[in-house]
């Protein structure tokens, strides 16, 4: 029998939670470089825990792909975003850069269990074909907690202290996680789930999605220029306060979200791997446009192409990777994809971080720049020759919102 529950009711649901659930990480991870130095700690240990989160996102969103299908109830999505919360007062309690790291590194194992779900959900909301229009909604809703939390977190930070502003990070993380607990998830009919850990994996690991997962690989190296460094270099090297950081960070990443979301049509029309060199030529302009900036307007300027070619990117980069993948092994595959993407978030606040510390912020905008060049080269290239295709697929489906 049919459900009264619509496919709009449980997407928007879906939507709704990544919002709050962001704009509470994103409310802390903008403040984080302030806290650092608050505690005497240098920009390399910075650099060091941020990569810790990411290694924490690197080793578990694998695994949460792989259990992306089982976790959809209401009983494991409770009890993981409780523990998620009590890392938050970790983070909070922690004054040290080892204490920082661990909790950091724990934060990113935990707090990333629903996106590979969440993201499947929203890429088949809309059917077969629409892969880039979904994955840019989801990105819009994603991106508007993350331009919410960019925006006040350095302000809330200097008007309100570090123990407070960790209050509303907690409040508006609640609000997430209750409105995941509120999906109606006896309902939701997910995909069967597939038995074999390894072979999954296995299964997913083909020629065209190593070649998608390494492409994003320099997509997220890219991206950590902007949200890991902004803050620093708008202030240091730009003039800029602490405050206009936010602002600019909260811009840049309004920006993403709204190219993602009118950029998506295009992935769909044109086929993923004709958009990606165009997404990451406008990366590099961005990047060298940094470089040369001789002003602080020059440089939001700059960071806002950046931002634009990293949005291009976001609706096209997982489509690309799911193309000619088996909706059974689809969970999967959305997070061994996320786990490369956060191999970029890894390694790219190691090396900018090194490279801005030895050789000046001049250097570090270079080096994104060339890397962001790579990759449309890469990119080019594989369009020009074509390509390796996967096997046709099981066909497709919407999200149906019936029983399983």
């Amino acid at each position: 029998m049919a459900s009264r529950i619509r496919p709009t009711t449980v997407v928007g649901l879906v939507y709704s939670s990544t919002v709050f659930v962001w704009a509470s990480y994103s409310l802390l991870a903008v403040s984080l470089p302030f806290r650092f130095q608050d505690l005497g700690l240098s920009v390399v240990e910075y650099g060091l825990a941020i990569g810790a989160f990411a290694l924490g996102m690197l080793v578990t969103e694998s695994v949460w792909g792989v259990l992306a299908f089982r976790i959809g109830n209401l009983r494991t999505v409770l009890a993981l975003g409780i523990c998620v919360a009590f890392v938050y007062v970790a983070i909070d309690l922690s004054t040290s850069f080892l204490a920082l790291a661990a909790s950091l590194t724990l934060f990113g194992a935990l707090a990333i269990f629903p996106v590979p779900l969440f993201r499947w959900m929203a890429l088949r909301a809309g059917g077969p074909g629409t892969e880039g229009v979904g994955t840019g909604r989801y990105g819009l809703f994603f991106g508007a907690g993350m331009v919410a939390g960019s925006a006040l977190g350095p302000l809330l930070y200097i008007t309100v202290g570090f123990g407070s502003l960790m209050t509303v990070v907690l409040a508006t993380y609640a609000v997430g996680l209750a409105l995941m607990a509120a999906l109606p998830w006896r309902e939701v009919r997910l995909p069967p789930v597939t038995p074999g850990t390894l072979s999954q994996v296995r299964g997913v690991l083909t020629s065209p999605f190593l070649f998608a997962a390494g492409l994003v690989v320099l997509d997220y190296l890219s991206f950590t220029l902007i949200i890991n460094f902004l803050q620093i270099y708008s202030v240091s090297t730009f003039h800029g306060t602490q405050a206009d950081a936010g602002y600019v960070i909260g811009l840049a990443r309004a920006t993403l979200l709204a190219a993602g979301f009118l950029l998506g049509g295009s992935v769909d029309r044109f086929r993923p791997l004709r958009t990606v060199p165009f997404g990451f030529l406008l990366i590099a302009l961005g990047a060298f446009g940094t470089l040369f900036s001789t002003s602080y307007v020059e440089m939001v300027g700059a960071t806002l192409l950046f931002a634009t070619g990293m949005g291009w990117l976001s609706a096209g980069m997982l489509p690309l990777a799911l193309e000619g993948m088996p909706v059974p092994l689809q969970g999967t595959a959305v997070g061994v994809f996320g786990s490369f993407e956060d191999l970029g978030l890894l390694v790219g606040p190691v090396i900018i971080s090194a490279v801005y510390a030895g050789y000046g912020a001049n250097s570090a905008f270079l080096f994104v720049g060339f890397v962001a060049l790579a990759g449309t080269l890469v990119a080019a290239i594989a369009l020009r020759l074509g390509r390796p295709r996967a096997s046709a697929s099981v066909a497709a489906r919407p999200i149906d919102p019936r029983s399983r």
